[in-house]
């Protein structure tokens, strides 16, 4: 057994997103590797208004760097809590002064990117839980939760 060991989540959701005004579909890929009381998370999160793997006209795509802490005292539980900022790009429709027309507009802004999970562990390395995040930038926030897939390292084999 590793102490601190580092995890992979993969996970998808709905939220609800300013840009849109509605609800919105989301996946996130994230690692996360632990030190003595703090965490990295590095992650990709992606937001359209259709399944994130179509192509849409409303979208946004966050390269996330995130600094946590997680709690692991009980063996089938792992709450844990990041924040940080993102890189933030994509793309939207809206209405254009210029040309009196509905157009599509580019952005690559920086924002910021923060979420909470909750981790059922039923075997140590392999979980299931809920995640609740929130993304902002000047163009396109959104919030919601995602259902995540959880696999650790935790126990790893002594070779010697």
């Amino acid at each position: 057994y590793r102490l601190n060991a580092p995890y992979v989540t993969l996970a998808y959701g709905r939220g609800f997103s300013t840009r849109t005004e509605g609800i919105d579909q989301n996946m996130t890929l994230a690692y996360h590797h632990f030190f003595d009381w703090f965490g990295l998370r590095l992650a990709y999160h992606a937001t359209s208004d259709l399944p994130p793997w179509w192509r849409s006209f409303n979208k946004l795509n966050d390269f996330t760097l995130g600094l946590g802490t997680r709690y692991d005292k009980h063996p089938k539980w792992n709450l844990a809590v990041f924040a940080g900022p993102s890189l933030a790009y994509g793309w939207y429709i809206a209405w254009s002064d210029v040309f009196q027309d509905e157009r599509s507009f580019r952005f690559m802004v920086p924002g910021v990117h923060g979420e909470i999970q909750a981790t059922y562990r039923p075997v140590y390395d392999l979980g299931v839980g809920l995640s609740v995040y929130g993304s902002y930038n000047k163009f396109y926030a959104v919030a919601g939760a995602q259902v995540h897939l959880y696999f650790s390292l935790a126990y790893v084999r002594n070779y010697d």
